[in-house]
């Protein structure tokens, strides 16, 4: 009885954290996309904590994620959890890149910056595999 209230645990956490990331990514990219247009820095530092939040949430998201799919699912090795792994971990390291860049940089965006373009492709890129990522799951409801 413990164990099945542990795996309901588990299973309850993946799906409100996954819920929580694929949520403030396509936030954090209206808000960098609003500033690229406005160009209003609050906007700019929105983005910037949403894609932290999403940062801090993946790692919890993926490892609950991977026991449910152990517990529940046998470890079956299947296209879509093959996916869900891999782009979870592209979603993890582009975060974590897109966070440690504007630490270092914090002007990265700025509309002076020549990388700025490359910047908001990265944001749009890490919403994407967050987007896919939502879709994959969602084939399991």
């Amino acid at each position: 009885m413990a164990n099945m209230v542990k795996n309901k645990l588990v299973v309850h956490t993946h799906h409100i954290g996954s819920h929580f990331t694929n949520g403030l990514m396509p936030v954090a990219a209206l808000f960098i996309t609003l500033y690229f247009i406005t160009g209003d820095r609050n906007f700019e530092s929105a983005s910037f904590y949403c894609i932290v939040l999403a940062m801090l949430a993946s790692p919890p998201v993926f490892f609950s994620g991977f026991i449910d799919w152990l517990t529940r699912f046998q470890g079956r090795s299947t296209r879509i959890f093959n996916h869900k792994r891999l782009f979870g971990v592209l979603f993890m390291l582009v975060s974590i890149l897109l966070v440690a860049w504007r630490i270092m940089r914090p002007e990265v965006a700025a509309p002076s910056s020549d990388l700025r373009y490359v910047y908001l492709a990265m944001v749009y890129v890490d919403t994407g595999f967050a987007t896919y990522l939502g879709y994959l799951g969602g084939k399991f409801i």
